[in-house]
């Protein structure tokens, strides 16, 4: 029976020797190398537009009004797996407000919210009650549009991250504005 546990021990001990040694053995081929880094500079992009309800609308239709600004500073991977977020500081304020944004104005209820592609940054408009535009866009005349676009290599992920809260994302991403 001595024999027969030894044996049993020895050929254990020698099975877990060839795993464990083709587990050292097995590595594959290097892959490629990553994109250099830059020194402590993160790649985030941000601009500032003021609005002028004078100038910057154009009409969809009878609720929707859409102010479009040239913003070519985003690729393809940032506006498909990146994070684009935007912000508006109203007039005499020195408040940020991320949007989108609900606000009830003259008898209708304002929706201000965003959409971009690569090459702008288009804000909209949307009231409640028809023709109405041309008031809903006088109430952010001269308000402040602060847009950050952080490419997906730059987006940190973790608990309790507030993107709404424009102070913690320039803490986080180190933004000077």
């Amino acid at each position: 029976m001595e024999t027969t546990m030894r044996a049993t021990v020895t050929t254990i001990l020698i099975t877990a020797g060839v795993i464990f040694s083709s587990c050292i053995a097995a590595i594959g081929p290097e892959g490629p190398s990553g994109r250099d880094g830059r020194d402590g500079e993160v790649e985030i992009n941000n601009g500032t537009f003021v609005i002028d309800s004078n100038n910057d609308f154009g009409v969809v239709d009878e609720y929707i009004s859409v102010a479009s600004y040239a913003w070519g500073v985003l690729d393809v991977s940032t506006v498909d797996e990146g994070l684009v977020l935007a912000y508006i500081q109203f007039d005499g304020s020195t408040a940020w407000q991320s949007l989108p944004l609900s606000t009830p104005f003259e008898n209708d209820v304002v929706v201000l919210r965003y959409g971009f592609d690569i090459d702008n940054f288009d804000l909209i408009l949307e009231g409640e009650s028809p023709d109405n535009n041309q008031i809903n866009e006088s109430i952010f005349d001269g308000d402040i549009i602060r847009v950050i676009a952080i490419p997906p290599g730059q987006l940190f992920k973790g608990k309790n991250i507030d993107y709404a809260d424009i102070e913690q994302v320039k803490q986080l991403y180190n933004l000077d504005f």
